[in-house]
């Protein structure tokens, strides 16, 4: 085999690695309790989602504008800037404000619903996650909105 032949069996498998990577589906999880991280990644990853972890409200933000996931599961409570904060500047931006967003969350309460329904999440996970159910809703909230 000559050097050329070679090259192009290297960039031909480069390139399909590449769409297989822009096919994945890609997640970014926003949440300041490292179990509910680890926990997460390793369902959502099991599932097929590339999984992206961020570890407050602030660094959420930053890597959402960084690199656009397709869906982002946000925290509601943490220290800094809260789930709400998180979701209303990812809607401000021009980049993001297509994302899905969902709220993810312990709180059952009436005043938590109302909260979330004058917010700017698509929806809401109440914690603790079904994770096959939640994978299977993400996928379909992707696959509507790819084009």
């Amino acid at each position: 085999m000559s050097e050329a032949e070679f090259t192009e069996q290297g960039d031909e498998r480069r390139d399909e690695q590449s769409r297989a990577a822009e096919a994945q589906r890609r997640i970014l999880i926003v949440d300041d309790d490292p179990d509910f991280l680890a926990v997460a990644e390793a369902a959502l990853a099991a599932h097929g989602f590339l999984v992206e972890r961020a570890a407050g409200g602030l660094r959420g933000v930053f890597l959402a504008t960084q690199d656009v996931p397709d869906v982002i599961l946000c925290d509601l409570r943490m220290p800094g800037i809260d789930g709400f904060v998180v979701a209303e500047a990812l809607r401000a931006d021009p980049a993001t404000q297509h994302v899905a967003i969902f709220a993810c969350t312990g709180r059952r309460d009436l005043e938590a619903r109302a909260a979330l329904n004058a917010s700017a999440f698509d929806g809401v996970l109440v914690k603790p996650v079904d994770w096959d159910s939640a994978a299977r809703l993400l996928s379909e909230i992707v696959g509507l909105r790819r084009p």
